[in-house]
């Protein structure tokens, strides 16, 4: 056994001891110390007097190394760049409780630089980059808090940092910087960024460049941060050239409950641009709120017509409750009038199948398929719905499927036919039809003779 650990000294006892020591020893402790630690010496020449006695060129060095790289860095190495990144910034951060928060203000801005510039420069599938952005952004707005930044200075650095990246940085600094740029720097940033704003040119329909994207984000954060929704709203409304534009003052106007505003531009957007399903559904919900069933029928009817699916006939269900069923015949009604499929690939009544199957009406929705087809997926589910009562429809599905499975000619493939001729030949027995089902097998292994994958699938699932 080795010998017992000495219990760790307590800061008591340690500042005890400190007091009794002779002064030119603990001087020399201290310089020592010093020469390796920066922070340190700096510490104690700020005590001595020392204007800007921080030398950040270690730390700068510490971020280029970490951060600027030469060569690509792919997937494998990546989680390793990004830490290495990391273990960086933490010193950055260290500064601000060490007592040289401006350095660090500094020093954050500058990893944010190198970041951008070696961004291509690194595989990014994981999110590493916009993890350390945004830690660099933490550290930054902590060390701005905590330090004495000129706040017209660092309204114009914010502005252009943000502008100029392709990488979003600074693009939410508000409310969180109100406090640090004080009436000075935030009248400064709202000078910038509205002249930004006013050179934008008139926007175009499907105008997504990243710089409009970038100023008219800090534009609307502005307004929001000083005016709330109206001051949002306003700036909003200044570019309204799709239905994407109208839904978003419409969804801030609900989250202040404001539901009568938001249904007045819902309907400006449905009469000015192409029908859009999400103004549809916003609006549906509005009248839903104030117990307009009928109103929101209307809207979700024209959402389904335009887009028939299970999922826009629930909605519909949904909305007009206890006065569905007349809806419900109306939509079916509409559903059959779909043109019939006119090849394997053609989704013909696939729609009106799903919502009978939903339903639980497998008859109807057989006749529905068999009168104007579905999409292949929707057959092998109906088979399986139609075998429990008429086994001899769904077999000759079954044992197309599995033709289809055996012509992708994979592993794979080849399990899944085996799975599917499987479950074809429980049918053939039901319909004491086994005879019949020995004879398709052995036609299989005819045709497929080459193929000793397959062959080996069918013996393992014990199939004739």
């Amino acid at each position: 056994m080795g010998e017992p650990r000495s219990k760790p000294l307590s800061d008591k006892r340690l500042r005890l001891f400190l007091r009794g020591c002779d002064q030119e020893w603990l001087i020399e402790q201290l310089m020592t110390v010093a020469k390796s630690d920066r922070v340190l010496r700096a510490r104690l020449a700020v005590a001595a007097g020392q204007e800007n006695a921080f030398d950040d060129r270690d730390i700068r060095d510490r971020l280029e190394r970490a951060i600027d790289i030469p060569d690509f860095i792919d997937y494998a190495g990546a989680y390793g760049y990004f830490m290495h990144v990391a273990d960086a910034l933490d010193e950055v951060e260290l500064l601000i409780d060490a007592g040289f928060p401006d350095a660090a203000i500094t020093l954050a801005e500058y990893a944010l630089e190198l970041l951008e510039s070696s961004a291509e420069r690194v595989d990014d599938s994981d999110g590493g980059l916009s993890e350390a952005i945004a830690r660099a952004e933490e550290i930054h707005l902590a060390a701005c808090e905590a330090g004495s930044p000129d706040p017209v200075e660092l309204a114009e650095r914010l502005v252009t940092c943000a502008v100029s990246s392709g990488y979003e940085m600074f693009l939410d600094v508000l409310p969180a910087y109100e406090e640090v740029l004080g009436s000075a720097g935030l009248a400064r940033y709202r000078e910038l960024v509205e002249q930004a704003w006013r050179k934008l040119p008139p926007k175009k329909p499907n105008d997504y460049s990243a710089r409009r994207f970038v100023i008219s984000h800090l534009m609307e954060n502005l307004a929001e941060s000083s005016d709330g929704a109206d001051g949002l709203i306003e700036v909003l409304a200044r570019d309204v050239t799709s239905a994407y534009d109208v839904l978003r003052i419409a969804e801030r106007l609900c989250a202040d409950d404001r539901d009568d505003e938001a249904l007045t531009w819902l309907e400006r957007g449905l009469a000015n641009f192409d029908p859009d399903f999400r103004l549809r559904d916003l609006a549906a919900d509005i009248h839903l709120r104030a117990g307009r069933r009928d109103l929101a029928g209307e809207m979700l009817w024209a959402s389904f017509t335009d887009r028939p699916s299970l999922e826009s006939f629930r909605a519909l269900r949904q909305a007009t409750a206890e006065g569905f069923p007349p809806w419900r015949e109306r939509a079916l009604a509409f559903l059959a009038e779909a043109p019939p499929a006119t090849g394997s690939w053609s989704p013909g009544r696939s729609t009106l199948v799903e919502i009978l199957l939903a339903d639980d009406e497998i008859d109807a929705a057989w006749q529905a398929a068999v009168d104007g087809g579905c999409s292949e997926g929707l057959w092998l589910r109906l088979a399986r719905a139609r075998a429990a009562s008429h086994p001899a429809d769904a077999i000759p599905i079954l044992l197309r499927a599995a033709d289809r499975a055996i012509e992708l000619r994979n592993r794979d493939s080849y399990q899944a036919a085996a799975r599917l001729l499987a479950e074809a030949r429980g049918l053939f027995a039901r319909c004491d039809r086994d005879g019949a089902f020995c004879d398709h097998m052995a036609a299989v292994r005819d045709a497929h003779r080459t193929r000793w994958a397959l062959r080996q699938e069918l013996d393992w699932a014990h199939l004739p």
